[in-house]
Order: structure tokens, then sequence, then C-alpha cells
């Protein structure tokens, strides 16, 4: 089996380390960044990324698409979620009716709110699209600790190969047929990360978190039910796994910006000027998304005013 994996970023190189390893598949990497191609090539590392890491020695890691490729069973694309139509539009000409895409961005496209698997849709991509989740660290993944990921996808072929793949690993898959669920699932965990890391700073108590991660994946599931997604994903690693991990991390760069929204403001805008706060950007995403299906959120909405700084925390958790 030859697996491509489309970017270079924490969670790509992780899986495909972890699968070099691992399995027996021919693993290739694709970049469009110079800097990423000569580091990993000639350092076995990424710092940017994955700090502290050392890759595998023999990393195949190429810039050329069609050597990237040619002959490919699996192709997984792991690039921001702003960029993933541009890279389906560049492998447009290499896919045919027997391809398998496995997308594993998380978020709506900037702009046409848009899931990823949508994308696809909407390029009109020959072959068969999954998608792929769950509650797992790059750091954590890349040495093969004991996780759990989500496989949404309606072709059977696509979910032999990966259970194929993962055979060897610490790595459990488990299939659901529901894409937009465990889409919308990635995006609304990185809101609620904010919310508790605000709430933690808060109260600072176990049983006080207990409740309130109960009651915000409580609304989670309703609202990922209410845009479309299946009542029972709500159970799945990437769902229920991926907002306990998220929601209780305090390396999830969510959690920790959360906790300086309540702490220290001035610090908080600081940080999201030096870090990517998906969650930050999701609701805006989410709000568009709700609008555009016609429905409404008093609890999106009022997060939306604390995240902005016009309320406070108590006048957001008084909807509970």
């Amino acid at each position: 089996m030859q697996v491509t994996i489309l970017g270079t970023g924490a969670f790509g190189l992780a899986l495909g380390n972890l699968l070099h390893e691992k399995s027996k598949a021919d693993i290739i990497f694709w970049t469009a960044f110079e800097e990423e191609y000569l580091e990993i090539t000639n350092n076995n590392s990424y710092d940017r990324v994955l700090t502290g890491i050392e890759l595998a020695s023999n990393l195949d890691v190429t810039m050329d698409l069609s050597v990237a490729l040619t002959a490919s069973d699996l192709i997984i694309v792991a690039v921001p979620c702003n960029h993933v139509r541009e890279v389906l539009t560049r492998i447009e000409d290499y896919l045919n009716d027997n391809s398998r895409v496995i997308l594993v961005s998380k978020g709506l496209e900037k702009n046409t709110d848009l899931l990823m698997t949508e994308i696809y849709q909407e390029l009109n991509l020959k072959g068969q699209v999954s998608y792929l989740a769950g509650p797992t660290f790059a750091k954590e993944l890349i040495i093969n600790s004991k996780s759990g990921l989500t496989l949404a996808t309606k072709d059977e072929k696509t979910k032999e190969l990966m259970l194929k793949l993962f055979k060897d690993t610490n790595v459990e898959i488990e299939v659901i047929d529901d894409y937009i669920g465990l889409e919308l699932y990635g995006v609304i965990k990185n809101v609620l990360a904010i919310l508790m890391g605000s709430i933690n700073s808060k109260y600072r108590g176990d049983s006080t978190n207990a409740y309130y991660l109960t009651k915000i994946y409580n609304f989670a599931k309703d609202l990922v039910t209410k845009l479309g997604g299946k009542e029972n994903t709500s159970t799945c690693y990437g769902a229920l796994g991926d907002i306990l991990l998220t929601c209780n991390s305090k390396t999830s760069r969510n959690y920790s910006y959360g906790v300086l929204l309540y702490t220290n403001k001035n610090e908080a805008e600081v940080y999201k000027k030096h870090y990517t706060v998906e969650g930050s950007i999701a609701i805006i995403s989410l709000t568009k998304l709700l609008r555009k299906n016609n429905q409404t959120s008093p609890f999106i909405e009022k997060l939306t005013e604390y995240f902005n700084g016009t309320i406070s925390l108590d006048e957001v958790l008084e909807l509970f």
C-alpha cells in the first residue's frame, strides 16, 4: 500500500511517522515549502511544529506532486483548513474514480463557511472522500500512545485500507458514516475549550469542572444535531473524546487562551496575536452557519459577546 500525506504540519508528520514505523505501507510526504522539506530531510526533525521530536531518518519527502501521487492508494490531506481548497484544486488532475482521499483538517473555510468534505463535493472531484478525526495530540500520536480515531466514510475500500494500515499500531480506528457530525464536533470543541479554560480559572474545582463539561457536551450534541449531524455520533472518539481532551488540556491553545481571557484580557490579546486560536475564528463561522441554516443559538451569541469582551463570564453561564 502507498499512502501519500499532503502537508507536513504536526498532525500530518506525526501520523505519517507512526505509519512509516509501524505499518507495512510506503509513506510519502509532500510539502510545498522548501524550508520544511530541507529541515525534515536534513535534520530528521521539524522543530516549529514538533519541538524536540526526532523523526525517522529515512522518511520519503518530496515537493513534487506527481511523485507524491503516482500510484497512491490513500491520499491524506493534512493542511490547514483554509488551504484545503487550494491543495484539492492542485491535485484534481491526479484523481480518478478509484482515488481515495481522507481529509483531516478541522474547521470551516473562511468566507464560504463550508466543511472540508463540502469543499471536496463543491469542486466535484473524482474519487471517494472520507474524514478522519479524534482526540490525539501529535506528540503522543508519534510515539504510538494508545488512542482512538474516528473515520467517517461510506466507502468500504477506504475502511478496509485504514483498518489494515493501523492494525499494528496502538491507534484504534472506529468507522461511522456521519461526515457532517464528525466535522462539526471538530469545529465546536475549540470554541468550548476557550470557555472551559475560563471556567476552570474561575472555579478551580474538579466537581465544578465535571458539571460544566457535561453541560457543554450536551450543548454541543444539540447544536450538531440542529446543524444536520446524527445524534449517535456524539459518543465517538472524534466527538466526546475530542471534547474531553481539548477542554481539559492545559497544552491546548484554545484552553490557554480561555484562561487568559478570564484572568488578563490584555495578555489574551497578545496571546492571540502570536498563536492561532482556532475557537475564536470558529465561533464566527458557526454563527454564519447557523444563519445559513435558519437556526439560532442564544448560547453562541452570548459566548461571542464574552469573547469580544462585552459581557462577563457569569452572564454566559447564566444560560446553563
